[in-house]
């Protein structure tokens, strides 16, 4: 559906694609922009997390990470002006944001959706699955902008379910490679693999894994799954959370330095 997203994955296809995600205004807005910034030299797209208190899927890092915005009374309309500002500074990146549904709905969801509309390619709600009427809702309004609603496919997903979802999908999947919250357990190179071989049964959609990615290594081991892109968010955000006092510029670098790491060992 996303026209920046499609052109991103069409472009150098054989080359593995970069998703960083980090919590949106984390450490504080101004150091976000500038973090976001800097990350999206080396990744083809950022996932921007608007934060809740009812992180389920996140473990303990980006759960501190959502605390640490929300401690500053900050909501998802900052996390728009966020979104609109990364756009402003680049007009290639792709952005998704990412979060929960209570969020949209105090929102409203058509609100939402004219308001990110030609400055967010992508949204993506972890606790909305597609049998619900607000996920139809959320599709049907994201799609009117050309927008993309991410589909999450976990290792628990049966061919069934599988298969309704991937015709659904559009921009591309997040397959998770691992069962349970963030930032935990090690992803498995053979599972993954069985992963992608299952999905692409179904679709032709590209598909990104993520959860389970810590290191530079670990994504160059991911590559040879057969996924189109690799999303890394833990390890970004622990780093955020370990330079909390340093300046705007210096944290950004930091930050940036990590995300050149992983995106030269993907091929």
């Amino acid at each position: 559906m996303s026209k920046r997203l499609d052109k991103i994955f069409q472009n150098n296809p054989k080359k593995t694609k970069l998703i960083s995600f980090l919590v949106g205004c984390d450490p504080n807005p101004v150091a976000s922009l500038e973090i976001l910034k800097e990350i999206s030299k080396y990744s083809s797209c950022v996932e921007i997390g608007y934060p809740t208190s009812e992180a389920s899927a996140e473990g303990p890092i980006i759960k501190r990470a959502h605390d640490r915005v929300l401690d500053q009374k900050i909501g998802l309309p900052k996390i728009i002006q966020l979104a609109k500002d990364l756009r402003s500074s680049n007009k290639e990146v792709g952005i998704c944001l990412m979060g929960y549904a209570a969020n949209l709905y105090m929102y409203s969801i058509p609100n939402f959706a004219k308001d990110i509309a030609d400055v967010v390619d992508a949204v993506l709600v972890v606790d909305l699955p597609h049998e619900v009427r607000e996920e139809k809702e959320l599709r049907n309004e994201l799609g009117k902008n050309g927008i993309s609603l991410i589909k999450l496919i976990a290792p628990t997903t049966d061919d069934k379910r599988m298969k309704e979802i991937t015709n659904l999908s559009s921009g591309f999947l997040y397959s998770v490679n691992v069962r349970g919250i963030t930032g935990v357990k090690k992803a498995d190179l053979g599972e993954v693999t069985n992963m992608m071989t299952r999905i692409k049964k179904f679709t032709k959609t590209p598909i990104c894994c993520g959860f389970g990615i810590k290191t530079p290594e670990d994504a160059r081991i991911m590559t040879k799954s057969g996924c189109q892109g690799i999303v890394i968010g833990s390890t970004l955000v622990e780093a955020i959370e370990k330079n909390l006092k340093a300046d705007k510029h210096n944290i950004a670098k930091k930050i940036g330095e990590i995300c050149r790491k992983f995106s030269e060992v993907l091929n």
